[in-house]
């Protein structure tokens, strides 16, 4: 597992497992807001992806506003971001090529809670009323099913491994 902090210094990098370590990469103006899962790419709010490897930088995100969150699918295909505007979208892993927007700008979310299932054949994202829409990677255009949660500001979600549940807790139910 990898995490990405900001600090002081930059963003810092870190692994645990049997091979545990970190490393500093980044300016102090840059803010992490996703790292893959195999800890090789972060990007930040500004839409840069950062390789943590060799520090270097590239852009992605063309054409979008400052990201707000983002997510990658567990599989490393996609990457989920919603911007200042609150208009998700799905890219590629790389950022390069938009897929599909998710959902046009929408400005009550400040920060929308992201999720992909394991196999990244879903993704879950919350929304300004409290529910939560699921959209098929496989048919990003398709309108997503929504599933009201009923009880204010969704706070964290995430599928089981087998993909077959999504959990969603608010502020009143785990």
């Amino acid at each position: 597992m990898h995490t990405a902090v900001n600090t002081r210094d930059g963003i810092r990098v870190t692994r645990q497992g049997p091979h545990p370590g970190s490393r500093t990469i980044g300016t102090r103006t840059e803010d992490a807001i996703a790292i893959d899962p195999a800890g090789r790419t972060v990007v930040t709010a500004e839409g840069a992806l950062i390789d943590v490897g060799t520090g270097r930088r590239r852009r992605g995100f063309e054409g979008e506003d400052l990201l707000r969150t983002a997510v990658f699918s567990p599989d490393g295909r996609f990457l989920a971001a919603a911007d200042t505007l609150g208009r998700l979208t799905l890219w590629d892993a790389g950022g390069q090529h938009r897929i599909a927007v998710l959902a046009a700008a929408d400005s009550t979310v400040e920060r929308p809670v992201l999720a992909f299932s394991a196999d990244g054949s879903l993704l879950a994202a919350s929304r300004a009323d409290g529910s939560v829409r699921v959209w098929e990677t496989a048919s990003p255009r398709l309108a997503g099913a929504t599933l009201p949660t009923g009880d204010g500001p969704v706070l964290a979600t995430g599928f089981t491994s087998g993909g077959g549940e999504l959990r969603i807790a608010t502020a009143h139910l785990p």
